[in-house]
This record gives C-alpha cells, sequence and structure tokens, in this order.
C-alpha cells in the first residue's frame, strides 16, 4: 500500500479523533498518579494551541524582522471551550494569493488536506489538577515544520506532558507569524543554521520560564526542572548539541539524527536513539551514531531500530508532503513501513522513556527493557 496523504488516511485520523474523544472520559476525575500502559493513548484530553515569540536580540535581514518563532504547545486539557484541531489551524492564515499554488501542489488531495481534523482540541482549557507538567521540546527537520510529529505530540500530552514545538526561522520550510509575509525556508541560512537552532532552544526556554511566571493560564503549570527534547533529523542533532550544552535538558530523544564528528563519552543524560534502517537521508551515518550510543556513560539509554524504516517514517511527514513531491513521497511508499505503524512503536517508547527519565517513575523501566514489536522494531537498552 503506498502511504499518502489520500483520503483513506485522512478519514483514518478522522476516525482515530473521534474514537479518541468518545473514550476518554471527564479528564478531571483522572487519576494521573496511575500507571497508563505506554503503548495506549494517556486518560488525558488534550489541548492545542500556538503562540509566538520574538527574539529581538537577533534581527533577521530574511524577512526583515526580529527572530519570531511560532510555537505549537499541545498539553493536558479538561476538554472545555475546545473546537477541533483542524490542519488549517496549525499552518496558520495563508495569503489568498498563495492559495492557488496549495492547490497545485496538492491537486484533488487538497481539501481533504486542510480540512483534515487531529484528536486534539483548538486552545481547549488547560488542565490545572494534574500540574506542574513535565515539558518535551520537539525541533523539526531540515526544511521540515513545527506540527511535523503532531501525533506523537498528542500522544504525550495525553500522557500527561506539556510538548512544544518550534519552527526555525529560515530553516522550517515556512514561518507564518502573525501578519504578512509567511517567510519562506532561507536557502542562504544553512552555514548558521545549527548555531541559530541551539539559539532557539535557549531562547525558548527562557520564553517558558516567563510565560510559566506571568502567564495567568499557565502560572506554574509548567515543571521546567524536568524538561527533555526530542527532534527529526537535522531536528535530531539540535536534541544531541543542546544536550551537550545546556544543563536545563535532563534528557534526550533524537529521532533519526543528522549528527557528525565527535560526541563526548562521558555523556550520562538519558538518551533514546531512534533510527530506521532504510533512511535514504542519513542512514548513511547511522553506524556511526549509533556507535556514538553505545559508548556514552549514560545507564538509562534505549536505542530503536525501525526494520525497513524510512527517514519520514517516525513522523507525519507522510500525510503531510504534497503529492506531486515525488522525490520526498519515495520515503513514504513500500518496502518502507507504514509511518503509522512506525508512529505506535515511537510513540509506546518515547513516552515510556520520558516516564521514567523526567519523572522518575520505574514503573516504566520495564518496558524499556523489553521488545514488544518483533517484526517491526529491534530494541536494545541499559536501563538501571
Amino acid at each position: 500500500m503506498t502511504v499518502r496523504s489520500s483520503s483513506a488516511t485522512w478519514l483514518s485520523l478522522l476516525l482515530a479523533a473521534v474514537m479518541l474523544s468518545c473514550c476518554h472520559g471527564d479528564g478531571n476525575e483522572v487519576d494521573t498518579g496511575a500507571y497508563y500502559a505506554p503503548d495506549d493513548w494517556g486518560p488525558l484530553e488534550v489541548g492545542v494551541t500556538t503562540l509566538y515569540v520574538v527574539d529581538e536580540s537577533r534581527y533577521e535581514p530574511w524577512g526583515m524582522r526580529n527572530r519570531t518563532l511560532p510555537l505549537e504547545v499541545w498539553y493536558p486539557s479538561t476538554g472545555e471551550g475546545g473546537r477541533t484541531n483542524y490542519m488549517y489551524d496549525m499552518v496558520g492564515e495563508v495569503p489568498t494569493v498563495l492559495m492557488p499554488l496549495l492547490w497545485m501542489l496538492y491537486g484533488t488531495e487538497f481539501d481533504v488536506f486542510w480540512r483534515a481534523p487531529t484528536a486534539a482540541l483548538r486552545d481547549a482549557e488547560i488542565r490545572d489538577s494534574g500540574g506542574p507538567y513535565p515539558v518535551v521540546l520537539f525541533s523539526h527537520g531540515f526544511m521540515g515544520v513545527r506540527f511535523q510529529n503532531f501525533t506523537m505530540a498528542e500522544y504525550l500530552a495525553s500522557h500527561g506532558f506539556v510538548v512544544v514545538s518550534i519552527d526555525h526561522y529560515g530553516n522550517a520550510v515556512f514561518v507564518n507569524p502573525p501578519g504578512p509575509p509567511i517567510i519562506p525556508f532561507n536557502p542562504f541560512s544553512s552555514a548558521s543554521v545549527a548555531e541559530d537552532r541551539i539559539a532557539d532552544v535557549e531562547f525558548v526556554f527562557h520564553e517558558l520560564q516567563r510565560i510559566n511566571r506571568e502567564s495567568g493560564d499557565w502560572h506554574d503549570l509548567l515543571d521546567l526542572d524536568r524538561l527533555g527534547i526530542s527532534g527529526h533529523s537535522m531536528g535530531g542533532f539540535t536534541s544531541l548539541a543542546v544536550g551537550l550544552e545546556f544543563d536545563f535538558v535532563k534528557a534526550i530523544a533524537p529521532l533519526e539524527p543528522a549528527w557528525f564528528g565527535d560526541f563526548p563519552p562521558e555523556f550520562s543524560k538519558p538518551f533514546f536513539l531512534l533510527q530506521g534502517d532504510l533512511d535514504t537521508y542519513v542512514g548513511f551515518a547511522n553506524e556511526e551514531v549509533k556507535e556514538l550510543w553505545e559508548d556514552v556513560a549514560s545507564t538509562r539509554k534505549i536505542h530503536v531500530n525501525l526494520l525497513s524504516g524510512g527517514h519520514f517514517s517516525p513522523t507525519d511527514a507522510c500525510a503531510l508532503i504534497p503529492p506531486t513531491l515525488t522525490f520526498f513521497t519515495k520515503e513514504c511508499e513500500p518496502p518502507l513501513v507504514d509511518y503509522h505503524l512506525a508512529n505506535e512503536v515511537l510513540n509506546a517508547y518515547i513516552t515510556a522513556f520520558f516516564k521514567s527519565a523526567l519523572l522518575d517513575d520505574d514503573r516504566f523501566d520495564e518496558y524499556l527493557r523489553g521488545s514488544h514489536f518483533p517484526g517491526v522494531a529491534e530494541v536494545e537498552s541499559v536501563w538501571e
């Protein structure tokens, strides 16, 4: 089966959203201290909202503005006051003049893509009775977008995490801040992309501190002493780099990371690494990155190898990429694993990882020591 952003794919997402909304129950009645299996959707309703932060210390000639970072934030919710979250909510307002381009890229599937619902509720009330919540930052890939792993973010939020995903200005396929213009990918930014991404994460962390301190809705609901980071591809690089550089990052979870060069073997933070054995983008570095993981001193580390996993398998990119961009869509086609199944593997293990690594909840340790998807993923772990 070819995995594309087809009507069948999006109808399955709609069905999933309906099923999840009917089965969550009243979030206010959930015992957040109970054990919930990491390979099942969590007990909590999920909200999503979009925030914008501006780093006034960094002016961007590309777009002629201070560096503006949209953030997509998924969080535990009561469900009150929310509405269905559609793909167009995450994309943001698009100038009328650009709509024909989207129709050209997506063809007859554009309307299905544009109006596809997700399992989260847009701007729903934050559930404060279970907070403060541990925080997971997410960094997208090169020419990615902040909602490229929205199903993973929703899944983690259903288990009690706040997930904050950053659009890296100039390195995202587009950045769509309030007011014109939309900022497209900057092909001239490659030389500084690593430094920019690391600075973005540090800036966002300090903005989250401010929001946690000053915002009425979010006041003291972010547990920033229990913060991890994940990211895909170049975002995987970002996860590794900021895990090395900043003490506020307590655990790292790179997915298909692009990493070159040395990595200190004394690194001791909890370390989740996911790779696909058929990745044609960064797969040439898989062996080197795996050796990096093996050599670090961390006594809490897990490696997940997706069998027949491609570069986009542990993301939602296969549902987002326009079907006309065949250079990218080939990473979503057989013999590669269906990305829905790949995300089941990712969601289960990364939930257990962050539950144990950030919350010191040893009820998830046994799950992390085992292989639960035979024939789909191979798992190695050291978990003391």
